[in-house]
């Protein structure tokens, strides 16, 4: 009885053993399943990626584009009314020169008395100083304006674009402005000292106290860019292209477009001279040499009228403006219309 419960208990050989070769499969672990990875997300998460860093290097390589035409339009219009600036700039600071008289004359005398060279001074600086000032001025209003305000936006947000461009512009000016007032009052200044060490005291000055050396450029640079810009961007977006329909690119637009694009410019040259007229003012008398003996730069007021005194120089400031603002406008659309943007 002990021997057949032991057999009975005992496996068969058929039973308890497998197949050579073959295995028993383990049994299945509960909780532990195998993650499948999602290739379709992880590709388009890249592709996403790709995307967003091209759009990122576009909008620089835009940006780099927009300075260029910015800075190529302002060194090329202040450089060619070097000659007209000298002249303003003579009468703001000598008030014994006659106002009343016209530009033409004005130049005839200031050759006869100190030469023809006379007429170029501060060339250098001007090309320089106007070349980054440019760059900052048209890049970032025409930066702010596509890409923070979408493209254009209303009439406010364009003349913050236009003020925060031109205060980072005028930052950079300061120094060769200021060169450019000493090299145009003094003769002895002017050939006594280079363009860049010129304009390296002056930035050392300019660092001495950066509130007051910057608050005169302020008030000239920062009405004359806000009404530049937006008048011309109302005028030519807004009123050409958008009341008119005129965009240059049909048959026979071309000659119309560009002449309401150059009346548009002429506009907003007038009223960018006489915004920003008091500023120039200001700016040129603060920035001028003066003497130990005499301070014959020193700032005036007509006590009778005041105000007056703030618009010395308007009548000659004027063509010399438009005319700066005009090439200028031109050739900063010309340029970017040449590079694609």
């Amino acid at each position: 009885m002990r021997v057949r419960l032991g057999a009975m208990l005992r496996p068969s050989s058929s039973s308890s053993s497998s197949p050579k070769g073959q295995h028993l499969s383990p049994l299945p672990q509960k909780g532990k399943k195998k993650k499948k990875r999602n290739f379709t997300k992880t590709r388009t998460t890249r592709a996403s990626l790709q995307e967003l860093q091209q759009g990122e290097e576009e909008i620089v390589v835009a940006v780099l584009k927009y300075f260029s035409a910015g800075g190529i339009g302002c060194f090329a219009s202040h450089c060619l009314s070097v000659p007209l600036d000298v002249i303003k700039t003579k009468i703001q600071l000598d008030p014994e020169l006659n106002s009343n008289m016209s530009a033409a004359e004005l130049a005839r005398k200031i050759v006869k008395d100190e030469g023809a060279m006379t007429l170029t001074r501060g060339l250098g600086v001007t090309f320089f100083g106007y070349l980054i000032q440019g760059g900052c001025k048209y890049g970032g209003f025409e930066t702010l304006k596509r890409y923070y305000f979408h493209g254009g936006g209303n009439i406010a947000q364009l003349v913050l674009a236009a003020m925060v461009a031109e205060a980072v512009g005028s930052f950079a000016l300061v120094p060769f402005e200021r060169a450019r007032v000493k090299i145009v009052e003094s003769e002895t200044y002017a050939r006594e000292k280079s363009l860049f060490t010129a304009v390296g005291e002056e930035f050392d000055a300019f660092l001495e106290d950066i509130a007051e050396s910057l608050l005169p450029v302020y008030l000239k640079m920062i009405p004359y860019t806000a009404v530049q810009l937006v008048s011309y961007d109302v005028l030519v977006n807004g009123f050409v292209k958008g009341t008119l329909g005129v965009y240059g690119g049909g048959e026979g637009d071309g000659e119309l477009f560009f002449a309401l694009r150059l009346m548009s410019a002429i506009a907003a040259g007038v009223l960018a001279t006489v915004a920003s007229q008091p500023g120039d003012t200001i700016m040129t008398r603060r920035y001028c040499k003066e003497d130990e003996e005499e301070k014959k730069c020193e700032a005036f007021v007509d006590n009778d009228n005041p105000v007056s005194g703030l618009f010395v120089g308007l009548r000659q400031r004027i063509p010399m403006t438009v005319l700066i603002v005009v090439t200028q406008l031109i050739t900063v659309d010309y340029v970017k219309e040449s590079l694609g943007v």
